[in-house]
């Protein structure tokens, strides 16, 4: 079994910090990178969430880093990291040299009755982030730069971040996690890649409950609740509102994802020799199940 990689950064200089979110994080760089005006060089630095008990949210953002490669969905690169004294995960960059970026937060804030997550991410109702007013915003737009879906319409790229969440059990797809990219030059606009999705995969859940609670019952608990009205829709219905907004190309998403083999998604699982039995075997059968729900 292949070990993924702990990328020491201990002498990464930080580059800046990082303000958005509740947790602490900072962007960093290698030292051998020669300036630090190349967006592209950037990694964000997440330390694993500080708790009484262990968060698997470092493990949940490098599994669902390689998972969103076997649907070639874009998404963040991720890297397991250790800096001096702790443990967690480097995030490549999403933003390109040449393009800004701005969260959901930001865009919606110019809606009618969008109420702002900014410095408060616990809100019961996010009024206003729903599919009406991200497609509203998403007009004109197009797919990741630099990836297979670039000449895509940037909602039907966004309705793969639905599938994908609803894959992964992701429910903290909030405003501030997602963007939308300007192109400096020319001010084109394309949706950014995804990124941080820690809170996936039980990530927050304890070994032991592991052991007594259903899949079947987890995976249907996965609400949208970072949604407008969402605290009692599924990521499964979300996804599925969202593909029947979108232009054809948004139905994409769920036929790739059957046919990923079961294979690969073990191999995914596989490289964290760390990671106890009733963890994978919990984590195996809730992509099944979620997988199964989708195509339903």
């Amino acid at each position: 079994m292949a070990e993924y990689r702990v990328q020491d950064i201990s002498s990464w200089p930080l580059v800046f910090q990082e303000s958005r979110g509740l947790d602490p994080k900072g962007w960093v760089a290698p030292p051998d990178v020669v300036t630090r005006e190349q967006q592209s060089d950037w990694w964000l630095y997440k330390p694993i969430k500080k708790a009484s008990y262990r968060r698997f949210d470092d493990w949940s953002e490098k599994f669902s880093s390689e998972l969103a490669a076997l649907l070639d969905l874009p998404a963040a690169r991720v890297e397991l990291a250790r800096a001096s004294t702790d443990a967690g995960i480097i995030s490549h960059n999403v933003t390109p040299d040449g393009w800004t970026l701005e969260s959901g937060d930001t865009m919606l804030s110019e809606v009618d009755g969008y109420v702002t997550c900014a410095g408060d991410d616990r809100l019961k109702n996010r009024l206003g982030h729903n599919l009406s007013n991200i497609a509203g915003v998403l007009v004109g737009a197009a797919g990741p730069p630099g990836t297979s879906c670039e000449d895509w319409p940037a909602f039907d790229v966004f309705v793969g971040y639905l599938v994908f969440d609803a894959w992964i059990a992701n429910t903290d797809r909030h405003a501030i996690n997602w963007g939308l990219l300007t192109n400096k030059d020319d001010d084109r606009r394309a949706l950014a890649a995804s990124f941080d999705h820690g809170s996936a995969l039980a990530s927050g859940t304890q070994e032991d409950r592991l052991k007594s609670i259903s899949v079947e019952e987890f995976a249907a608990r996965g609400f949208a609740g970072r949604f407008e009205d969402g605290a009692k829709q599924s990521l499964v219905d979300l996804a599925r509102r969202a593909e029947d907004m979108a232009e054809r190309r948004a139905k994409e998403w769920r036929v790739r994802l059957a046919a990923v083999p079961e294979e690969s998604v073990a191999a995914v699982l596989a490289n964290i020799s760390e990671m106890s039995e009733a963890r994978r075997t919990f984590l195996t059968r809730l992509l099944d199940i979620n997988r199964r729900r989708l195509q339903a």
